[in-house]
């Protein structure tokens, strides 16, 4: 079929089916009406197609365009207009085959624009003639005009045609051999939208536009080549990444497991420490046999295996007044109370996102107790590794039906861990029904996550948009302080005495997360029980001897990582972690150092043996920390301060994405180019942190191409 000249369609007003007086009588009924638009006529057969615009203003043709084009003997296609192209308009109505559509509303000036060599002289008289006349040969196209009708078919299919007119002018031979070059870069144009075509997008669908718009110019190929391969880069990144995920996902799932076993054995430890030395043994209430630790029969329960439980109770120790706030939990905790307060008012849902160990479960029972406690509301409390193993073990829709209903008739849905949804498809709609018609009912859903629902590998997007629409909070580490205070409220908790001395050196030690603070005071109770010995710095030293490479996991990581003088670094992180890692690490080197960041100072500080100069990059005032506005002129001119004042420096930037939001990306990326220049003269080190998911993909490719690329997310 013949390509498309892309003429306005306006409104088909009618068609009717070719035939000897089919074009004729439509032609005398626009007299009549005084008719302006066009009439279409195509023709399709096996080895030939046309196109043909009879172009009609008030009653009158007034001109013609046809494209024609066969495939055998040889390969043809031409392009007429005028006189010619009217008289191969009305042969080809007189066709049976063909087909005729009247469009209205369409202005002729476009076809004037497009088409300046169509008009008919002598419409009315013309077309007379011609009708009286019987259908003549098709002439020999004079050869004069063939290299003009080539480039005006270039033209027509989208390319850009400079060069061949240009080529044009230079005289027939320059243009013989333009032609064969323009084929063979348009062959690879084309080749490259087949690659884009096929790419998997995965969030990238800007970058892949921006290269579409560009596939009409043949002088960008190299471009155009550099581009498709950058991105393909970026994707193979973002898809190893998305495996990594779903690893690292089974992972947790797994390790989870094995700490639950480890705690029942530690609190298995307590209790036969404080149980009384003889304690009747517990017999089955069915069949009087003896029962398992958690009370379960193993003669009755092989009798019929239960279904399995997805739903547990609140841990009772988790609760609003003993949840320990510090600057890193401030917001999820006033959140989380709010939601208890007023649910489904608020909030709804609320996902209450942080790293393992932070507190999130704490705080979905926190919210469950005072929810049933103060409001009197049915509460279901669902770590979702168990609703994916209750879903999987479901024999039959009728019982995947009825865990559904169940979660329904809940005034609070409680999901825990939300990531480990994505282990099964079939859990994942069950809970998005649930969690929809819950939502819709006026009921309130608290979701807890270690990942942000965009960063979850084969998350749906049904659950993803419905988490998106409420609020999401996020826990950060704890500080010093506030690992010292968390430390004397567990050991109270365990009626255990340590002094401050001792409770130092374990916040010291212990940095990564709340879980690790808990279970190093369990740890500290079950050695000291068991093995009779008195609580010092050296059973404290010999309980913590295990946590060491965990601590020290970022600097073994860092140690590969060379930052050269005069170079500046975009390092892909979630948090500036490793960022301040590399720092301490220059700061060693007797570097100066200077952070620019939007974190709590204080929490940034903890980072650091001997720590840097700090900026709290925010435009409130503070009387306790030092501030800098996010203001590009005044960013640029503290940075030079610094790199002219020391001879050998680091400087860390963390906060691109506010100073984005505070201006606009153009502006910041003239600040930063300007910055890499000054830096690149001297042998001051600069490096950007930056959480890619929080600027737009396009944003992250220039910063990419700008700087020298580390990416540890």
């Amino acid at each position: 079929m013949v390509t498309d000249l892309r003429i306005p369609e306006g409104i088909v007003v009618r068609t009717a089916k070719g035939g000897p007086d089919s074009l004729k009588a439509i032609l005398a009924d626009l007299k009549q009406y005084s008719f302006t638009g066009y009439v279409k006529v195509t023709l399709q057969k096996d080895i030939m197609g046309s196109i043909g615009y009879l172009v009609v203003e008030q009653g009158l043709p007034i001109m013609a365009v046809y494209e024609f084009e066969k495939s055998k003997p040889r390969e043809l296609r031409r392009i007429y207009t005028g006189e010619k192209s009217l008289r191969f308009i009305l042969e080809d109505s007189q066709d049976k085959v063909s087909n005729i559509e009247l469009h209205s509303r369409v202005p002729s000036e476009e076809f004037e624009r497009r088409f300046p060599d169509a008009r008919i002289a002598e419409a009315p008289t013309k077309v007379a003639k011609i009708e009286a006349e019987e259908p003549a040969e098709e002439e020999e196209e004079p050869k004069i005009d063939a290299e003009k009708e080539i480039i005006e078919l270039w033209r027509r299919k989208g390319f850009k045609v400079d060069t061949l007119e240009a080529s044009s002018k230079a005289g027939p031979a320059i243009l013989a051999k333009e032609l064969a070059a323009f084929e063979q870069d348009a062959q690879k144009l084309k080749q490259f939208e087949v690659v884009l075509n096929n790419f998997p997008v995965m969030g990238h669908e800007s970058e892949i536009e921006e290269i579409r718009k560009k596939l009409d110019d043949r002088t960008r190929i190299a471009e155009i080549e550099s581009d498709i391969e950058f991105l393909q880069e970026k994707i193979r990144r973002k898809i190893q990444k998305r495996k990594a995920d779903e690893e690292s996902i089974k992972h947790e799932m797994a390790e989870k497991q094995r700490e639950e076993k480890t705690a029942d054995v530690y609190d298995l430890i307590l209790k036969y420490q404080s149980a009384p030395e003889s304690e009747p043994e517990k017999k089955c209430p069915r069949c009087g046999g003896p029962v398992e630790a958690d009370g379960s029969c193993p003669t009755c329960s092989a009798e019929k295996a239960p279904a399995p439980q997805y739903m547990k109770t609140l841990p009772e120790n988790m609760r609003f007044d003993n949840f320990i706030i510090g600057p890193g939990s401030k917001f999820p905790a006033a959140a989380a109370a709010a939601v208890a307060e007023a649910p489904s008012k608020t909030y709804n849902p609320l996902l209450i996102f942080g790293g393992s160990g932070l507190g999130k479960t704490h705080l979905l029972s926190a919210i469950g107790h005072y929810a049933k406690e103060k409001q009197r509301s049915k509460v279901a409390y669902v770590p979702a590794d168990k609703f994916v193993e209750a879903v999987t073990h479901a024999q039959d829709e009728q019982l995947r039906l009825k865990i559904r209903e169940d979660l329904k008739k809940n005034d609070l849905l409680l999901i825990d861990d939300m990531q480990f949804l994505t282990a099964s498809d079939a859990a994942q709609l069950d809970m998005a029904i649930v969690v929809e018609n819950l939502i819709d009912s006026k009921k309130q859903v608290v979701f807890a996550s270690d990942r942000l629902p965009g960063q979850i590998p084969g998350l749906s997007e049904r659950l993803k948009s419905r988490i998106m629409m409420g609020l999401t909070t996020d826990l950060q580490p704890p500080d010093a302080d506030t690992r010292v205070k968390i430390l004397r409220v567990k050991a109270q908790e365990k009626n255990l005495k340590l002094s401050n001395e001792i409770i130092q050196y374990i916040a010291e030690r212990v940095t990564l997360n709340v879980r690790e603070l808990e279970s190093t005071i369990t740890k500290i109770v079950a050695f000291s029980s068991i093995m009779k010995l008195d609580i010092d710095l050296n059973l404290i030293s010999d309980i913590l001897k295990p946590l060491a490479p965990v601590q020290e996991t970022r600097k073994e990581i860092m140690k590969e990582v060379k930052a050269l003088p005069g170079h500046c670094y975009l390092i892909e992180e979630e948090r500036p972690l490793y960022s301040n890692v590399l720092l301490s690490r220059k700061l060693d080197e007797r570097y100066a150092g200077l952070v620019i960041t939007r974190m709590n100072p204080k929490r940034i500080r903890d980072e650091f043996k001997k720590p840097p100069e700090i900026l709290w990059l925010t435009d409130k005032e503070s009387s306790q920390e030092k501030t800098v506005p996010p203001s590009l002129e005044m960013l640029i001119h503290t940075m030079q301060e610094f790199i002219s004042n020391h001879d050998k420096g680091m400087i860390v930037l963390d906060g691109v994405q506010y100073l984005v939001s505070s201006t606009n990306f153009e502006a910041v990326l003239r600040f930063l180019r300007s910055l890499i220049d000054e830096i690149s003269e001297s042998d001051c080190i600069f490096a950007i942190s930056l959480s890619p998911e929080t600027l737009k993909q396009q944003e992250v490719s220039i910063l990419e191409r700008e700087m020298e690329v580390l990416n540890l997310t």
